[in-house]
């Protein structure tokens, strides 16, 4: 496995850091690369579902991991989602208001709502999916399937040993 780490240069010099020990090479580092991909692929949603649904971003990640697993509390969408609570309820309050999702009551505990996406939530939901899911369409034709089955898979195996900071 390498480092990724490269020699530098001095200021101003436009030269590649070739002379400096501890410099990383962005462009050979893995973790920086996923940083960029993950950025690329959420500008291009974000576009779609602004532009097609009036949606922010992080009112389709809400709406999306409730698609996924419908009753999932908040707190759960926020253990799976790149957000923090405060983003997550203010995108929820939102999407209620919008009629796109509903908030039913736990019988056993009145802390705890569980959300669905209504009808017009799930309608909107299904009317995005293609064009969302397209965003990497073009990606995945570079790889086979067995190339974004070990991604995904190696991706997941990193998510499981480097533990959420949030």
């Amino acid at each position: 496995m390498t480092n990724n780490l490269s020699n530098g240069r001095s200021p101003g010099d436009p030269g590649q850091n070739s002379d400096v020990p501890g410099i990383i090479q962005l462009d050979s580092y893995w973790p920086y690369q996923i940083t960029v991909l993950a950025d690329r692929v959420s500008r291009r949603t974000s576009r779609i579902v602004k532009a097609q649904a009036g949606l922010n971003l992080s009112q389709w990640r809400v709406l999306a991991a409730i698609a996924e697993t419908p009753g999932r509390t908040s707190a759960e969408v926020v253990t799976v989602t790149p957000m923090d609570k405060g983003l997550v309820s203010r995108a929820t309050k939102t999407l209620l208001e919008m009629g796109l999702l509903l908030r039913e009551a736990s019988q056993d505990d009145g802390r705890v709502s569980y959300l669905y996406l209504t009808e017009r939530g799930y309608a909107l939901y299904q009317t995005l999916i293609p064009d969302v899911a397209g965003v990497l369409e073009r990606a995945a034709a570079t790889l086979s399937d067995n190339q974004q089955t070990d991604l995904s898979k190696q991706l997941g195996q990193l998510l499981e040993v480097i533990p959420d900071q949030r």
